[in-house]
């Protein structure tokens, strides 16, 4: 199996992945690049602990030295 990394325009996302899925389940596997999505759940994390935080709703649990 070869990987092919396609760029698609939003226009036509879903007619390339709707016609993707029409082909046999072993012959295509779609996989979609996560990265971004957990580099954004990370950042969101970690402002919204800094925001606890400031706001005085998080408990100092240790301190490492």
């Amino acid at each position: 199996m070869k990987t092919l990394t396609l760029k698609i325009n939003d226009d036509y996302f879903d007619k390339i992945v709707s016609f993707l899925e029409i082909l046999p389940k072993k012959a295509v596997t779609i996989e979609q690049n996560d990265q971004n999505k957990q580099l954004d759940t990370i950042e969101k994390d970690i402002l919204c602990a800094i925001d606890d935080i400031k706001k005085g709703r998080t408990k100092k649990v240790r301190t490492i030295a």
